[in-house]
């Protein structure tokens, strides 16, 4: 990769790191799309077939006796889990495969929807595993604040406080895990830490960022989403569930479609910007001697950042 080849590699504000982002979003748009819609349209199979399922539940037993037998309680539950397992694997394959194809196309490679699933090799695993490390991590946070909250008068005020932290900190960790596992192919444990290593470098920045995005995902996906699960309802009456269950799912799956690359591109792009603000990245690009840089914990400049900034 020459470096004549890469984009502007600088600081960014928030402005130019959207902006980037939806320019990478229209210039590789099929590519993006046909990677989010192969990776999000089992999730909703998975769920038409979970009401399908639930339904079917209900229509061959009695209700009050299912209840009482626990025939209903234990199928929901089976089917909910499943489902569950299921849609976080197919998620994070996509996640992976996504942030793959953002990155080689922001450093200058060639991207395709074959290279991007090959390139991500097994980092999708990583990720369900870091993922699980981070709500745990999250969780024993949460347990001094909860406890603090029964102290009489400040105890309510500090545990919001500590409430606000905590949802920050969970924001930022999650969001930052798919560029760090993929990118640098570190295991679950150290991926929480350097996650969490480079979200603090610019804690309420990130997190300032993070809540525009959100903004984004309300107005593009679930306010949407929403709206069509209100009207379908009124408008088809009493037509079968399952017909608008897939009605709903289709237009969920075209929404996160068009919109999951745009948010983890934006990720993608902060997650950049953090390591050339802080650990001279776009120097380590420059002076990269090979013709493809790869971004990897062997590493010495990275892991030499990565110590530093636990």
């Amino acid at each position: 990769m020459n470096a004549s080849s890469l984009l502007d590699l600088r600081p960014l504000s928030i402005g130019e790191l959207f902006d980037r982002t939806f320019r990478l979003f229209r210039q590789h748009f099929v590519t993006f799309l046909t990677i989010a819609v192969i990776t999000q349209l089992p999730i909703s199979v998975f769920q038409i077939l979970s009401t399908v399922l639930a339904g079917r539940v209900v229509s061959t037993a009695n209700l009050e006796t299912s209840f009482l037998t626990g025939q209903f309680v234990g199928a929901t539950i089976l089917i909910f889990f499943v489902v569950l397992i299921l849609s976080a694997v197919v998620s994070q394959i996509g996640t992976a495969a996504l942030t793959t194809a953002i990155s080689d196309s922001y450093l200058g490679r060639q991207i395709s929807f074959d290279n991007a699933f090959h390139r991500m090799g097994n980092t999708w695993f990583t990720l369900i595993l870091a993922s699980i490390v981070a709500g745990l991590f999250i969780f024993a946070l949460t347990i001094p604040v909860i406890l603090v909250s029964f102290i009489p008068c400040l105890g309510a005020l500090v545990a919001l406080v500590g409430f606000l932290f905590i949802g920050a900190t969970a924001n930022i960790l999650i969001s930052l895990l798919p560029p760090v596992v993929v990118l640098e192919k570190l295991g679950a444990i150290e991926s929480v830490k350097r996650a969490w290593a480079l979200g603090k470098l610019r804690f309420w920045w990130v997190f300032g960022y993070l809540l525009l995005l959100g903004i984004l995902t309300v107005l593009i996906i679930m306010g949407p989403s929403a709206l069509v699960s209100f009207l379908i309802p009124l408008i088809m009456g009493n037509t079968n569930v399952v017909i608008q269950s897939i009605i709903q799912q289709s237009a969920s799956l075209v929404l996160t479609a068009v919109f999951l690359p745009i948010r983890l591109a934006a990720i993608t792009l902060m997650y950049f910007d953090l390591r050339i603000r802080f650990e001279g990245f776009d120097l380590m690009v420059l002076a990269a001697k090979d013709d493809e840089f790869v971004i990897d914990a062997s590493d010495l400049t990275t892991k030499d950042a990565f110590a530093n900034n636990i």
